[in-house]
């Protein structure tokens, strides 16, 4: 899946996108975390490991100091893969929405 990792984080948006009409900008950091609780690369600790080792490295490292933030319990290696991979998606999610609402804005 690695290289349709953007293509599937475009679709997350999309399926945001098109429920734009029932939620506001303020709403968009809840509803990212939503999907990317329940996405499978985060589920899932295999492909928790492999996302992780497809992350660009600024996002990998911003999602590992988010976990060491939120986490200082440290978890097993596989629960902290998991826990960087959604803090990684959840970020690429909201980047790809507000972009997507800034184009929109300056079309409009």
């Amino acid at each position: 899946m690695s290289e349709n990792y953007y293509e599937y984080i475009e679709a997350i948006a999309d399926d945001i996108m098109a429920e734009r009409e029932h939620w506001s900008e303020d709403d968009l950091c809840d509803i990212a975390s939503q999907h990317a609780d329940s996405s499978q690369l985060v589920i899932y600790y295999g492909q928790a490991h492999e996302f992780v080792r497809w992350l660009p490295s600024d996002v990998r490292n911003q999602a590992e100091d988010s976990v060491a933030d939120c986490f200082p319990e440290h978890g097993s290696y596989d629960e902290t893969a998991s826990r960087i991979a959604y803090f990684a998606l959840e970020q690429m999610i909201i980047e790809e929405v507000t972009e997507r609402l800034e184009k929109e804005s300056e079309a409009a």
